[in-house]
């Protein structure tokens, strides 16, 4: 099933296309789990649990929100990494 994208959010993203590091903030492991009912993206290291704009949840072991690489949307469905300048 598709993502739904929280109403609070539709201009975060373009056809469904969000960017974000899945890099965990806490000690480097990559964030390979998304929890289908909850919309949440986890850790499976150390259980950090991040929602769907990368911020982490509180009390949990990431000190930070992931980070969102330069990038910029050359389409809707194509969106270059490593570089925002317009």
């Amino acid at each position: 099933s598709r993502i739904k994208i929280p109403e609070s959010r539709q201009d975060w993203q373009v056809g469904g296309i969000l960017c974000y590091s899945k890099i965990c903030t806490h000690v480097g492991c990559p964030i390979s789990l998304w929890e289908q009912q909850t919309h949440h993206l986890l850790c499976p290291c150390h259980q950090s649990k991040f929602d769907l704009a990368g911020r982490v949840y509180k009390s949990m072991p990431a000190p930070t929100n992931l980070v969102v690489p330069p990038h910029k949307y050359l389409s809707d469905s194509k969106v270059l990494i490593g570089d925002d300048r317009a």
